[in-house]
């Protein structure tokens, strides 16, 4: 029976995604029972799932080499950008993609309320994304530092970009440039002020707004 490594997202959590394994049979059957759960409020979506010859292996190999993105040794949960497992599973997989038809047979059974909030989720997390300095607390001048490399800091320049090394971009366009990752990523993943990742200063506003 063929094995799987997979790479589960979820709109309700978009600084998170859930890698994991199991077999091609019950790789549908492990994705309901995640979305099934009812502390979450919209279904997962496979973003990617490859047939390999020891899952066991390739999921240790993943976990090991993402452990810094881990925020609970306990849980398959990471704030890597979704492309950059990918990109390495890919060089682990011996069968082509498989989450087209995983995610296909998976909508077949998910109704339409479901579908409904994973939509309007993903339009709240679209918005969230357009970060503005200025709600975080964050003036011109302030100096943002890279998580994975300290000597690596930036300048924040207006509401929306910064400057790095003579250059003015997005956070997102520098963080993607930093991880050399093929697509954009979310800046404010990467980067931290006066301690605190931006992507967790911005929830904790957010909850004492809401308190």
């Amino acid at each position: 029976m063929s094995e799987i490594v997979y790479v589960f997202a979820n709109p309700a959590m978009p600084d998170y995604i859930k890698v994991g394994r199991t077999n091609r049979a019950d790789v549908e059957k492990r994705l309901k029972e995640l979305s099934n759960h009812t502390g979450v409020p919209a279904p997962f979506e496979c973003l990617y799932a490859a047939g390999v010859a020891d899952a066991q292996v390739v999921e240790d190999a993943l976990h090991d080499a993402f452990a810094c993105d881990r925020p609970n040794p306990k849980r398959e949960f990471f704030t890597t950008a979704p492309d950059r497992i990918i990109r390495l599973l890919k060089a682990f997989a011996i069968s082509s993609d498989e989450s087209e038809s995983i995610q296909a047979e998976f909508d077949k059974g998910t109704d339409a309320e479901d579908k409904s909030a994973r939509n309007r989720i993903a339009e709240i997390n679209e918005r969230r994304s357009r970060l503005k300095f200025s709600k975080l607390g964050i003036v011109p001048g302030a100096e943002l530092v890279f998580k994975r490399d300290d000597t690596k800091r930036c300048v924040v320049v207006d509401d929306r970009k910064v400057q790095y090394e003579g250059e003015v971009l997005t956070l997102s366009r520098l963080a993607t440039t930093l991880l050399h990752s093929p697509t954009i990523v979310q800046g404010a993943l990467y980067f931290t002020y006066e301690g605190e990742l931006l992507t967790d200063l911005r929830d904790r506003l957010e909850n004492d707004e809401e308190a």
